[in-house]
């Protein structure tokens, strides 16, 4: 599988379907969809509201219309994203289709 240009952890995006803002808090994950463990590229929370009980949302790369903030990146983040990247070279899982996020009132 060929990874994307992984955005650094907290940044903060527009999804395509979404109307509120995004904070990336995990990349490159397995999760089960359908009884079947499959990849997804992100996993977020709202923002500015952040992590609400353990509500985690899922999207791929492609999904994102707009970067409104870049997150910090350093040379730890770049040896993470090395490793990372090389791993998903050996992931043969299906890519997951996540549901467009539906916020409640």
């Amino acid at each position: 599988m060929e990874a994307p240009d992984f955005l650094p952890l907290g940044s903060v995006v527009s999804v395509r379907g979404n109307t509120k803002k995004m904070m990336v808090i995990a990349r490159g994950l397995a999760l089960k969809q359908e009884d079947e463990l499959k990849y997804i590229d992100y996993g977020a929370c709202l923002y500015p509201e952040g992590m609400i009980g353990d509500t985690v949302i899922y999207f791929n790369h492609e999904a994102i219309q707009k970067v409104v903030h870049e997150g910090y990146s350093d040379d730890d983040n770049k040896l993470h994203l090395e490793t990372l990247t090389e791993s998903l070279k050996n992931v043969t899982l299906e890519k997951a289709d996540p549901k467009p996020f539906q916020p409640t009132a």
